[in-house]
């Protein structure tokens, strides 16, 4: 007898929001990249919303951060916070008005960006005054986050501050700010940094930035871009106790689904502190050959759908994801947990994108080897329950 599954989920909505966070030091290229970005996806028929920097209206307004007391400036970093998510929400909302076509919505700068300017304990304190929680602000909120890093750093000749009226940073504080930044973000799902590449000039860095937004939403852009960049993943040893750097961990399930293709298809929840966030992956291979991959955020409720479509064939898997910067570099640390099958017991693996037949490892790091190529290290393969 014929089996007919139950529909899958897999397909796009009519209308797909997706929400971008460009974030970044002084003088990285945020407003340009939203301009081009913006002009990009106006020319693939989307409507593009342009968030504002909340902090440069506030500031253009009269805002001296010198002549603010610690009180003041407490007080104004929680006030940014909230009118930030208010002017966003506003955006958000008009979004889901939209029926006749996709929406893009551009933030410069978002929600996780305040707390660059705080104290861990004063920014836990602000959350926890209003409601809020890391997860929902940075997980929950926006579907990708990419951070242009400063000329400041790599690119210091092109360093200036005419371009911005309430920039005043020296090289140096610059390049603090945009660590500062970059660390905020720390822990997003979909996170990528846009260094300053030597050989390569800043048209270029703005083509790597539209070419990541295209390459999560699953946009096939062909040869437009560059696309020599990819996911590398190294097999670690052990963990060490100590961490050297700033890191979030969460926890990871990921379940795999029957489809009615040659497609896999997967769940995925992931959070911290009881709070989560849920995505949807579908991963096709084009006519061409090359594989095609899309996620897209999905509310609790779908997601306890799906699970009765689990593939019986396959275990979930379960993992504890550390996420961390090194050397301005973005990593994540995958380490196995029970009850994943038994071949996955003590398996820790290192994700990051790059285009370098070289990459840089962070030292602390016991790596065994490169495992990228290695079909046995895949999640698929690792989840098989026989």
């Amino acid at each position: 007898a014929q089996c007919h599954l139950p529909q899958h989920m897999s397909e796009q909505p009519p209308v797909r929001v997706y929400r971008l966070v460009l974030t970044g030091g002084p003088c990285g290229g945020k407003t340009t990249a939203q301009l081009r970005i913006a002009e990009f996806f106006e020319a693939l028929q989307w409507k593009v919303y342009r968030v504002p920097e909340c902090a440069t209206i506030l500031l253009g307004g009269g805002v001296k951060w010198p002549e603010l007391s610690p009180a003041q400036a407490y007080k104004f970093q929680e006030d940014l916070l909230l009118t930030l998510l208010r002017i966003e929400d506003t955006f958000f909302n008009l979004a889901r008005g939209h029926t006749d076509k996709n929406v893009l919505i551009i933030c410069d700068r978002g929600a996780m960006d305040p707390s660059a300017f705080l104290t861990t304990e004063e920014w836990h304190s602000q959350l926890a005054a209003n409601g809020l929680t890391e997860v929902a602000l940075r997980d929950q909120r926006y579907d990708q986050v990419i951070h242009m890093v400063s000329a400041a750093n790599g690119a210091e000749a092109y360093y200036q501050l005419e371009n911005n009226a309430t920039r005043k940073e020296l090289p140096e504080l610059a390049r603090e700010l945009d660590r500062k930044a970059s660390e905020a973000w720390v822990g997003h799902p979909s996170l990528d940094i846009i260094p300053n590449q030597s050989g390569q000039d800043f048209d270029e860095k703005l083509s790597r930035a539209i070419e990541s937004v295209c390459r999560r939403m699953g946009i096939d852009v062909q040869d437009r871009f560059a696309k020599n960049s990819r996911k590398r993943k190294f097999l670690v040893r052990c963990v060490p106790k100590e961490w050297p750097c700033k890191y979030q961990d969460f926890e990871v399930e990921h379940m795999y689904l029957l489809t009615a293709d040659d497609s896999q298809a997967r769940i995925c929840r992931r959070g911290k502190d009881g709070v989560y966030t849920w995505t949807h992956t579908v991963r096709r291979v084009a006519p061409d050959g090359v594989k095609r991959e899309t996620r897209v955020s999905i509310p609790a409720r779908q997601y306890q759908f799906l699970e009765s479509q689990r593939d019986p064939a396959r275990m979930p898997i379960f993992m504890r994801r550390r996420c961390f910067l090194w050397k301005d570099l973005h990593y994540r640390l995958d380490m196995y947990q029970a009850p994943s099958h038994t071949r996955c017991e003590g398996l820790s693996v290192l994700e990051m994108y790059t285009a370098s037949t070289d990459p840089v490892l962070p030292d602390f790091l016991d790596v065994e080897r490169d495992v990228t190529d290695d079909a046995s290290y895949s999640m698929y393969q690792l989840c098989k329950a026989t």
